[in-house]
């Protein structure tokens, strides 16, 4: 009956509230703790530095964000996420075909890859953004894996790290795998 249909769709609704909600905790819980506490002039240059570089897709644009990345760096070594989007910045320079320079883009990327590596805060974001670079300024897919697999180690919802999986999986020639972590990244990014 319609009485049971709808009785049917509040269990659905609480079963589900109580599955996640302490996850979204957790989540959040989580994303505080790896908030930045060296330096929040370095954490404000950082989030001056992504604003930029979301709103200004050009090469101009983007290198004043990489210059905020830069000068986070500089009041907090330790801050692991300022490398990756200066590795996110060479990976976006040679995807738009920006004047680089392809050798010192792979020295800089391998070194930023390094640093984020050595700071071992398992941020999924820095993880993601720096295996993408590793794969698609250096052709180095076993690295770039590791790092994305480590992100989503960190992170099993963000569909940022499952969709830069699939991207190494199809420069591996992974493809059946590439389709499944794409799926899963479009899932994660819409459940986001």
């Amino acid at each position: 009956s319609l009485e049971d249909i709808f009785e049917l769709q509040d269990q659905v609704t609480t079963s589900v509230v109580t599955a996640i909600a302490p996850k979204i905790t957790q989540a959040e819980m989580e994303r505080a703790r790896r908030k930045p506490i060296g330096s929040l002039d370095a954490y404000d240059l950082f989030l001056r530095g992504i604003a930029l570089y979301e709103q200004k897709r050009t090469f101009e644009g983007h290198t004043e964000a990489r210059k905020l990345f830069e000068r986070a760096i500089e009041l907090d070594p330790y801050f692991s996420t300022p490398y990756a989007m200066i590795a996110r910045f060479l990976s976006t320079s040679k995807l738009h075909g920006w004047p680089t320079d392809p050798e010192q883009s792979r020295v800089q990327v391998r070194q930023l890859a390094e640093r984020v590596a050595a700071l071992g805060n398992d941020d999924a974001h820095a993880l993601a953004a720096t295996g993408f670079a590793l794969a698609w300024v250096c052709q180095d897919f076993d690295a770039a894996a590791a790092f994305v697999d480590r992100a989503i180690a960190a992170n099993p919802n963000l569909g940022i790290a499952w969709t830069n999986r699939a991207m190494v999986s199809t420069l591996k020639g992974e493809h059946v795998q590439a389709i499944e972590q794409l799926e899963t990244g479009f899932r994660e990014a819409w459940l986001s």
